[in-house]
C-alpha cells in the first residue's frame, strides 16, 4: 500500500497507508491532513482561537454540532465511568505541576469535583468555569475517525489506515499489523510486547511509562484520577481495541484510571500491563495477536 508520514501533526506523526494509485493515495491524504487541520481548529486546546478555547471562555454562547457531539459524549463516559473519565482535569494537574515546581508535596490533591457543564438534547449549558476543560482524550480519537471516513468517501481508495501517534483506524481490505510497545522497555526501537491484526477496527494506548511528574526523589505517574487527584500507579499501560478511535481512545483512559474491572461495552478488547509487567487481558485480545 501507498503510505505516507508527517510530523508534528497535532505535536505528533501522522501515518497514511491507501490501498490506491499513488495519484489517488495522494488525494486521500490530502483530504485526511485537511479533515485533521479542520478539527485541530475545533479541538485544540492550545490554539486560543479554536472553537473549543472561545467557547471555554464564554465567547461562544452556543458551540457547533461537532463540538456538542463531543461534549455529550465526555458526559456520557464521565457518568458511566463514575467518575474515572473527567474533561476537565486541569485544576488537578496545575496542583501536580506547582509540587513539582516546589520540590515537594503539600496536602491532599484536589479532586475534579463536578462537570462544569450540562448537555441536553443537544444543548450545552454551562455550570461552571470551563477554562480547564479538555477534550483530548474523546478528540483525538474522533478525529482520527473523521479524518479516516473524510479520506474514504473519496471513494479512491480499497483500504485505509489513519495512525496519529498510535491512534489508529483501519477500514477496507485486508488488515493492518499494530505492535503494541513494551512500557517497561526504555527504548523506541525495543521489540513490541505483541503484534494485532486490525480489519475496520481501531486502536488506541494509554500508559504512564516515560511521562509524569519527579519531586523530590519519587516519580509520580501523570495518569491521575479525577476523583481523588491522586496518581494512578500500579497500571503501566492499557490497550483497547474497538469499532472506532474514538471509543478506543476514551476507553484506554477510563480502564487506566479506574482498573481493568471497569464495565466496558460488547465488542471492545483491551491488554492492561502491570508496572510490574504482569498482564491482564479481555477474552477475545488472544484472537486478534498474530
Amino acid at each position: 500500500m501507498w503510505s505516507a508520514v508527517s510530523d508534528n501533526v497535532l505535536g505528533t506523526l501522522l501515518h497514511v497507508r491507501a490501498g490506491a494509485p499513488e495519484a489517488g493515495a495522494q488525494r486521500v491524504y490530502q483530504v485526511v491532513c485537511a479533515e485533521i487541520a479542520r478539527l485541530d481548529a475545533v479541538f485544540s486546546t492550545y490554539r486560543a482561537d479554536s472553537e473549543l478555547s472561545r467557547w471555554a471562555r464564554g465567547e461562544v454562547p452556543g458551540p457547533g454540532a461537532e463540538l456538542t457531539f463531543v461534549l455529550a459524549r465526555a458526559q456520557d463516559w464521565h457518568e458511566r465511568s463514575g467518575g474515572a473519565f473527567h474533561p476537565a482535569t486541569w485544576p488537578v494537574t496545575r496542583w501536580w505541576l506547582d509540587a513539582r515546581e516546589r520540590g515537594r508535596i503539600d496536602g491532599d490533591p484536589p479532586a475534579a469535583g463536578p462537570l462544569p457543564f450540562r448537555v441536553d438534547d443537544g444543548r450545552v449549558t454551562r455550570t461552571g468555569d470551563c477554562t480547564g476543560v479538555d477534550l483530548n482524550a474523546l478528540a483525538k480519537g474522533y478525529i482520527v475517525d473523521r479524518a479516516l471516513e473524510a479520506g474514504w468517501a473519496t471513494g479512491l481508495a480499497t483500504a485505509l489506515v489513519v495512525n496519529l501517534g498510535g491512534d489508529l483506524r483501519h477500514r477496507g481490505e485486508g488488515e493492518q499489523i499494530a505492535a503494541i510497545e513494551n512500557p517497561a522497555t526504555p527504548w523506541d526501537n525495543a521489540p513490541p510486547l505483541c503484534r494485532l491484526a486490525l480489519a475496520d477496527r481501531a486502536l488506541a494506548t494509554s500508559g504512564s511509562a516515560r511521562r509524569g511528574f519527579r519531586i523530590g526523589a519519587r516519580w509520580y505517574s501523570h495518569v491521575l484520577d479525577p476523583r481523588t487527584g491522586t496518581p494512578q500507579d500500579s497500571c503501566a499501560s492499557i490497550s483497547v481495541v474497538a469499532g472506532d478511535c474514538m471509543t478506543a481512545d476514551v476507553i484506554a483512559t477510563v480502564l487506566g484510571v479506574g482498573g481493568p474491572g471497569m464495565p466496558v461495552p460488547p465488542g471492545v478488547e483491551w491488554l492492561s500491563v502491570g508496572q510490574d509487567g504482569s498482564t491482564r487481558s479481555s477474552a477475545g485480545w488472544g484472537d486478534l495477536v498474530r
